[in-house]
């Protein structure tokens, strides 16, 4: 016979052995509990309740189930036998047996499998112990994020000591592929809460042709709700000992940052021993003080020439030729903005003290604004600089440019926008012994512009609309040929050279826009064409006046297909000067081809890149990266990856080379977990 019975509060709280969620509180409130039972009883002389056969009981979200459940009053012991379930929305927690002191607030879960959905966490073990409010100890427990009855992966230990907030300290801790054992941990002790907590992260190694076998350690510490450090030592057996320190902070909503420091005490390079060290600073900060000053700094640096070519892992490190450090000051009137910067510069091919850095440099600008009531608009650019160098010609300068403007239009048509400016430079302090320098030079400049477009219902057999745009522009500029051989030549400010030019640009676009009756209407941009060049109006011109030409592109015919390209071409020789090209195809599925070119006569670039992407081959994933010199059929850098994915875990098996130097990779990443260790991977320096 089933008995239901509906009760106002709920008599036993079993489901506070629920690790990732306290429970406690069930059958505290005033959610009605519905208690069903084949048999329901009250022995009044013993003080217990009983329920057998089918017991369900539910309160809100929550569901519990068992064969059998007893409760005593007295002790607060509450019992409940065969296929016990506690289930709700984000959790599971089953078992054979259950028994919960409701008084003591402890209790133990036989045979326990705990399964947390959102991280597809399982958790089991012999017994699944509850010995306070916060306190757990597993039994012979495995942990994993896999699904099945054999998961690919999983932590087995033969105890695990849980507290809340705290950590989790695991003993004889295995590491299992599938049920096959690959790697023991004597002890183990890990954060046991979603929240950040400090502790111990998971160490690497690796190995490469100029580092050696490398062990990387870390250790995480929260300093509080805003803000956390982690700590590195690494060592490397053909190079040293490294340390490193990350400090993270967030002020308020306006001030946040992060910096870095690693040092390293160098006992060889490429087998030589040597006796040196090497370190690098980096701070990025982006904040608001007082007054509405935004403060921004990006600071890098390095001590020794090497350092990026020693720990470098893209070519975007391995390949740079200096490091700068910016600091600065801004502060904004509306129409006016005032900018305070340092400014430091190191050459990392040579040790050159000629440098240039600036300490400081200030800006005061005001954007274009009407003058009055007049057709005419003004604006300033000014800047002082300090320029100092060990060796070299150091100095000041202040540098105005007023500027003033105005805007016509022929027959509600054609924009036309003359602008004069005077630069008028300044030059004090400098250690040459010279005297005081100063310069005008003023510039002239006409832009005439108009736009015409034209749209396009169903074109070509898609939905929607076609807008096609073109805008021919011309543009003259003048700059007088003045002598200034007398100025002091710190940049390209001090030698500014005679311009008298006429530039003429023509510019295409066509725009798509699909109409969806669900979503409303898209747009995308399907090409962009802009075709420039100069012509030499100068006395000193050559016979060919005609400059060179430039053709920019941009072709996105589909939203798997986009094609850029940047081409500059000599009309007198008929050769290419400039070229940049990128062509790439993709899905929405991973697979995907990049390549580019980059060609240019003046800096001696001739290189090529290719980035393929392939995932149709699930569940392996192919990526090979090359770029490759054509000036000196020289390949600058070679990157093959194979990633197995599955359901809770992946290999990245992954060769590098570049110049002489080659790493392996070797990495397993576990989900819920995260990376356990690597061949070749980078470790904790900038």
């Amino acid at each position: 016979m089933l008995i239901r019975i509906i009760v106002g509060i709920l008599l036993f709280v079993t489901p506070g052995l629920v690790l990732a969620a306290d429970f406690d509180q069930v059958g505290k409130t005033e959610v009605p509990v519905l208690l069903e039972a084949d048999q329901l009883s009250l022995d009044k002389a013993a003080g217990v309740y009983r329920a057998q056969g089918n017991v369900k009981l539910v309160q809100g979200d929550l569901e519990v189930h068992s064969q059998t459940l007893e409760w005593n009053m007295a002790s607060g012991e509450v019992v409940m036998t065969g296929e016990v379930e506690l289930l709700s929305p984000d959790e599971e927690l089953s078992g054979t047996a259950a028994n919960y002191n409701l008084k003591h607030g402890t209790g133990k879960i036989t045979a326990g499998h705990f399964f947390l959905r959102e991280q597809n966490f399982h958790l089991r073990g012999e017994s699944i112990e509850r010995l306070g409010k916060l306190d757990y100890r597993i039994k012979n427990g495995i942990f994993t994020t896999c699904d099945g009855e054999v998961p690919a992966w999983k932590f087995g230990a033969s105890q695990v000591d849980v507290t809340l907030g705290g950590y989790a300290r695991a003993r004889h801790t295995v590491f299992y592929l599938n049920d096959i054992p690959a790697l023991y941990f004597p002890y183990m002790i890990y954060p046991a809460k979603t929240e950040r907590e400090s502790g111990l992260m998971i160490p690497t190694i690796g190995y490469s042709s100029s580092r050696g076998f490398q062990y990387g350690a870390a250790y995480y510490q929260v300093l509080g709700v805003n803000q956390d450090a982690t700590l590195y030592l690494d060592y490397l057996s053909d190079m040293g000992l490294g340390k490193g320190l990350e400090y993270r902070y967030v002020f308020g909503q306006t001030n946040g940052g992060e910096a870095r420091v690693y040092h390293i005490d160098v006992d060889k390079v490429d087998g030589v021993s040597v006796d040196e060290e090497r370190y690098a600073l980096e701070w990025q900060h982006d904040g608001w003080l007082p007054g509405d000053v935004r403060m921004v700094a990006d600071v890098e640096y390095v001590n020794d020439h090497d350092y990026f070519e020693d720990f470098g892992t893209v070519a975007e490190e391995y390949n740079k030729d200096k490091v700068q450090s910016v600091f600065s000051l801004r502060k904004n009137w509306g129409k006016y903005n005032l900018i305070g910067q340092m400014k430091y510069t190191k050459d990392l091919e040579i040790a050159d003290p000629t440098t240039l850095q600036l300490y400081p440099r200030i800006t005061f600008d005001a954007t274009r604004q009407r003058l009055g009531e007049s057709i005419f608009y003004y604006a300033l650019e000014s800047e002082y600089t300090n320029f100092w160098r060990r060796e070299g010609l150091r100095g000041n300068r202040l540098m105005a440019r007023p500027i003033v403007s105005t805007t016509v239009k022929l027959w509600d048509v054609i924009a036309i926008t003359p602008q004069l400016s005077y630069r008028e430079r300044f030059y004090w302090g400098l250690n040459d012994d010279s005297s005081s320098e100063y310069d005008g030079l003023p510039e002239f400049v006409t832009r005439a512009n108009t736009r015409l477009q034209k749209i396009y219902t169903q074109p070509l057999g898609f939905s929607g609309k076609l807008r096609h745009i073109i805008e021919p522009e011309l543009v003259y500029r003048y700059i007088p040929d003045v002598d200034q051989t007398h100025l002091p030549d710190f940049d390209i400010y001090d030698r500014i050279e005679e311009l008298n030019q006429i530039e003429y640009a023509l510019v295409q676009r066509f725009t798509l826009r699909s109409d969806h009756p669900d979503s409303g209407s898209t747009y995308r941009d399907l090409l962009y064409l802009r075709i420039s060049q100069p012509y030499d109006l100068t006395d000193s011109a050559p016979e060919q006046r005609f400059l060179d030409l430039r053709l920019e592109m941009k072709v996105l015919p589909t939203t798997w297909f986009a094609l850029h390209t940047d081409t500059t071409l000599d009309v007198d020789s008929g050769e290419w000067v400039k070229v940049a090209a990128s062509v790439k195809i993709g899905d929405k599925n991973d697979n995907s081809v990049t390549v580019q070119y980059h060609y240019d006569a003046v800096e001696d670039i001739n290189y090529g890149a290719v980035d393929l992407s392939v995932a149709f081959l699930k569940p392996f994933y192919l990526n090979y990266q090359q770029r490759y010199e054509f000036a000196t059929n020289e390949q600058l850098e070679q990157v093959v990856g194979i990633e197995y994915r599955r359901q809770c875990w992946s290999a990245l098996l992954s060769l590098r080379e570049h110049d002489d130097e080659q790493a392996v990779m070797l990495t397993f990443t576990m989900r819920g977990i995260g990376s356990v260790g690597g061949v070749g991977s980078s470790f904790g320096g900038i």
